[in-house]
């Protein structure tokens, strides 16, 4: 639209007011004559010049936001196909009552940190290709969501790979952790009320498998080291044991001190009579001759107390036979041999100790699925939302022209 100049400037009196004549042939005020000045000088050339922009305006409006907000109304009102969904609600719990308590995710608490962890992993897995494997093999996914109630824009190419297959089971499938609550909550859509409570309950089924699974791996983890302690002090214990047996079997001796004391007894009670022996003698050879047969019995006794007396020394110093250890050095290598038995043992009892405290915690730190919204059978569909999804297409379309309108008038204004 072209504008032009109408009027001319006008002169100015002295006091500054304009000096243009009224109706009545006097002058005006200067800023009602400048209003009217301003009107007379940008005036359009010809009115029908802005027609042209006008149809433009609404052409660009209709397309950007008509057209749009009509195709969504022509989907959703008539060529979407009617989607059903169930949902599923649970907790991941933990056999200790007071690991349960929600707060305590926030107070950095272990338990909770694995409860959460857990949780996560949970939800994790319902979207991810592990998941999508594990219930192909118990229905049919492609023949659910590519069957012909399905509309074109909605269905499954049956012919898709695993990895289109599983993009597409993520957008039926949405799992949501609450943190302040731990709860997952899982809704899974589908396009018949049946085909719905099916996959809720493999998801299910398969989530809890998961949870016991995990739960498993983490009480073993917990207690692998106490049983690796636990063999170990096993095979120490049966290496000791062996070494007492073949000592036992190489030395003929069950056990040597018993034996030591037994010797050291015999020694002491074979003086104490070579003692009294000798003292008879002494008092015999005093009344009778030399080659009395008292005297000689009694000097047959002695010698032959002297001789049990040394060979018992013998035994016990190893003199007799060098073959033969004495006993002394069969107490030593007895004792060497029973305290790494001793030592085994010990070891043994105590890694068995630790084993069970171990097993206990453990148990403690069981976890499993807490199930308390099951999979139900949908009586009406869920989805699309029509109405909204048409208004969202609406709103969404005139903003798009807003802002393309900004653009416009931003550029004209500075070209």
């Amino acid at each position: 639209m072209k504008l032009v100049q109408t009027a001319p400037l006008q002169a100015r009196a002295e006091d500054g007011r304009a000096l243009a004549p009224g109706e009545d042939g006097q002058p005006r005020p200067a800023e009602t004559l400048s209003a009217r000045r301003i009107v007379r000088r940008w005036t359009p050339v010809d009115e029908r010049a802005g027609r042209p922009a006008r149809w433009l305006s609404i052409l660009v409006f209709l397309l950007i936001v008509g057209l749009p907000t009509a195709l969504a109304a022509v989907y959703y009102g008539f060529i979407a196909s009617s989607q059903y969904a169930t949902e599923i609600q649970f907790g991941v719990r933990s056999a200790d009552a007071q690991r349960n308590d929600a707060t305590s995710i926030f107070q950095g608490m272990a338990s909770a940190s694995q409860i959460g962890l857990q949780s996560n992993i949970v939800v994790k897995y319902i979207k991810s290709r592990s998941m999508v494997d594990a219930i192909s093999q118990k229905i049919d996914l492609r023949k659910m969501f590519s069957g012909p109630e399905v509309d074109e824009f909605s269905r499954l190419d049956p012919h898709t790979s695993v990895e289109g297959l599983v993009d597409y089971w993520r957008g039926k499938v949405e799992p949501y952790f609450e943190l302040t609550t731990g709860i997952v909550s899982v809704q899974i859509r589908a396009f018949t009320p049946e085909d719905a409570l099916t996959i809720g309950r493999n998801v299910l089924a398969l989530s809890e498998n998961l949870a016991d699974d995990l739960s498993k791996r983490a009480r073993a983890d917990y207690v692998k080291f106490a049983q690796e302690q636990v063999e170990e002090a096993s095979e120490k214990l049966r290496q000791a044991r062996q070494a007492m047996l073949e000592f036992r079997d190489r030395e003929r001796s069950i056990d040597p001190n018993k034996e030591a004391d037994s010797a050291r007894l015999g020694i002491s009670k074979l003086r104490d009579e070579l003692v009294r022996v000798r003292a008879d003698y002494l008092t015999a050879r005093g009344r009778t001759g030399e080659n009395s047969t008292v005297l000689v019995s009694l000097r047959n006794r002695m010698t032959a107390l002297e001789s049990l007396i040394h060979d018992a020394e013998a035994r016990m110093t190893g003199t007799e036979s060098k073959e033969a250890l004495p006993i002394s050095q069969n107490i030593r290598g007895f004792e060497n041999v029973e305290i790494e038995r001793q030592l085994a043992e010990k070891f043994y009892d105590a890694a068995m100790q630790s084993l069970q405290r171990a097993q206990f915690e453990a148990s403690r730190r069981a976890m499993y699925l807490e199930v308390f919204v099951t999979p139900s059978l949908a009586e009406h569909p869920a989805y699309p939302r029509r109405l909204v999804s048409v208004l969202i297409v609406a709103l969404a379309s005139f903003g798009a022209w807003i802002f393309l309108l900004m653009i416009y008038y931003s550029i004209r204004d500075h070209v």
